[in-house]
């Protein structure tokens, strides 16, 4: 019987290593949840008005503040009352807001106001927000409604 010896062959020492990516991978994972989370609570939840023939486009705002109009959710639905915010904040009397705003345009002159309002709650409950910001000469005003994509 004859027995051959097959040789082994050696590896040349290259080879992939797959450990370094799949770190860079889970942190850029982690990275975008926590992003979008933090970009989540701009916006609470709230029914947009939806004008028929609109001229709104959505714009890009730098330094910028949004204060949240939201409808009271403790008072009957026949009657809403606002209740607002600066973001995502806890509800404050206008007058506070008014001077946070004022805070924040000092360190910011080229402040951005963008309105959130709640379409249950009458025009004159929103008018005391766009009113305040005028008596505090807040010139740079934005208000949000709902754009129809289909135009």
């Amino acid at each position: 019987m004859r027995h051959e010896r097959r040789q082994r062959q050696t590896s040349s020492g290259i080879s992939f290593n797959a450990v370094p990516m799949v770190d860079v991978i889970f942190m850029l994972t982690i990275f975008f949840m926590l992003v979008s989370r933090f970009s989540s609570a701009e916006q609470i939840p709230m029914e947009l008005p939806k004008p028929e023939h609109s001229q709104a486009s959505v714009v890009k705002i730098p330094e910028r503040v949004i204060i949240n109009c939201r409808v009271n959710g403790l008072l009957p639905a026949e009657s809403p009352q606002a209740v607002f915010s600066i973001g995502p904040n806890q509800p404050e009397p206008l007058d506070v807001i008014a001077r946070r705003l004022v805070a924040m345009r000092q360190k910011s002159p080229n402040l951005k106001v963008v309105v959130r309002a709640d379409r249950r709650l009458p025009y004159a409950q929103v008018r005391e927000v766009m009113r305040m910001l005028a008596n505090h000469n807040i010139g740079m005003l934005n208000v949000v409604a709902h754009v129809d994509e289909k135009n």
